[in-house]
């Protein structure tokens, strides 16, 4: 079972609070899990192995879309490994650069991210270290950014 929350967050202890129970088998490039703007989700990066230029090893692959031009934050967490994150544009999974990426100590984040659709890889850094793949959670704190315009903010 795997975990979707939505919710406000900025990336502080109260973002650590959470069950790793819910698992499900990593996801792939072909089908990746919906990651909603300013949610949580908690899987595993066990089950599959992923290949993509700058990273690879056990992994999972989440979908991202934003509608508007965003500042965005990505957090993970794990306890059974050390987790990597590579934020780059959905399609480009196996060939893409990565536009962000971050660990458990240091978040991957993009200021701002345009509208459009992502993909965000957790990994285990490095991917091929004994027990490389485990239980994690990935929050994503999104800021609309304010758009100008004649009157005023929209």
């Amino acid at each position: 079972m795997t975990r979707v929350h939505s919710m406000t967050c900025r990336l502080a202890a109260a973002c650590l609070f959470g069950s790793f129970a819910g698992a499900t088998l990593a996801q792939t490039c072909g089908s990746p899990l919906p990651l909603p703007p300013g949610g949580m989700v908690e899987t595993t990066s066990c089950g599959q192995m992923f290949d993509g230029g700058a990273v690879s090893g056990p992994g999972a692959v989440l979908d991202f879309t934003l509608e508007h031009p965003s500042s965005v934050t990505f957090g993970v967490f794990a306890s059974q490994f050390t987790p990597s994150v590579c934020v780059l544009p959905a399609g480009d999974c196996g060939t893409g650069t990565c536009i962000a990426t971050g660990d458990a100590g240091r978040p991957a984040s993009v200021d701002p991210l345009p509208e459009g659709s992502y993909w965000v890889i957790v990994t285990a850094s490095p991917f091929d270290a004994p027990g490389a793949c485990g239980l994690f959670e990935l929050v994503n704190d999104t800021q609309a950014a304010d758009t100008i315009l004649a009157d005023g903010f929209d």
